[in-house]
């Protein structure tokens, strides 16, 4: 297993979309970054994130990345905080708060061992991160340790559905190659021979980790550490990704991102102590 230490230096280099936009400022990084989170990426999970019920609270961004929910948080009114394993994650979302004239705190931390004391957000946030920290329990521990009793936890992460299943995975790679999908940072229909392989290299193919589990298995985690959940749903189904889906119609995008959506999402409760 690859240490933090590498995962660390990955993404230094490679920031969030990175391998997409290319060498850009900041703001366009983030400009780019939210175009492709609302009209394709999180087109139908925006309301998953609850930003215009943040007024006012504390809100903790475990792997802020480039920013986006930091930013949307902030512009709701939330008293955030960001982290990130990367300067140059806190560096690009430092950039983009000042340029909207928005307020967070944004330091660099790591997901596994969080600089907060327990209980001292209401809600926290992770956006595709802790599937690529090597002890993904240790970062579902730590989001809950740092909840609020009665507060609540959204997090995403890489699920494996049908299409990674053993008798089906070959003829979706058969399928890429034929519709010509070219995932930005690796050739994931050509240098991918496993499903677990072929989810490591959504992020680029040196990503050091990415994990994907079944749904429940992801939920037996999550419990194992005390949180509850509430709902779970399914999302993230790029469409940009495949060729001869572009200008698919929406009843279409909305079937894909709900049945073949690569992350499931999680909304979670900490419970409040139960009373004597």
């Amino acid at each position: 297993m690859p240490s933090i230490n590498d995962v660390r230096a990955y993404w230094e280099q490679y920031p969030l979309l990175s391998h997409e936009v290319g060498c850009v400022s900041p703001i366009e990084h983030w400009s780019i970054l939210d175009e492709k989170k609302r009209g394709d990426i999180e087109r139908f999970s925006l309301d998953f994130w609850k930003f215009e019920q943040t007024k006012g609270k504390r809100v903790l961004d475990i792997g802020c990345g480039p920013g986006w929910l930091t930013v949307k948080y902030a512009a709701a009114g939330a008293m955030v905080t960001a982290i990130d394993l990367t300067e140059s994650a806190v560096s690009i979302t430092e950039s983009v708060l000042r340029a909207k004239s928005l307020k967070a705190h944004v330091q660099v931390g790591n997901a596994e061992s969080l600089p907060f004391p327990d209980d001292s957000f209401e809600i926290v946030v992770s956006s595709g991160v802790l599937h690529h920290t090597p002890d993904t329990l240790k970062g579902f521990s730590e989001a809950f340790r740092v909840t609020t009793p009665g507060g609540q936890g959204l997090i995403t992460l890489y699920r494996l559905s049908l299409l990674h299943r053993r008798w089906v995975f070959p003829l979706v790679r058969v399928l890429m190659k034929l519709t010509r999908a070219r995932h930005p940072g690796a050739d994931l229909a050509s240098l991918a021979t496993s499903a677990e392989e072929f989810v490591r290299m959504y992020d680029g193919e040196d990503n050091p980790i990415g994990i994907a589990q079944t749904t429940r298995k992801w939920q037996r985690d999550l419990e194992t550490v005390g949180w509850k959940v509430t709902t779970i749903e399914t999302h993230y189904f790029p469409l940009r990704m495949v060729a001869n889906l572009k200008a698919a119609p929406d009843w279409l995008h909305k079937l894909l991102d709900r049945y073949c959506g690569t992350m499931v999402y999680f909304s979670l409760q900490k419970s409040l102590p139960t009373e004597s």
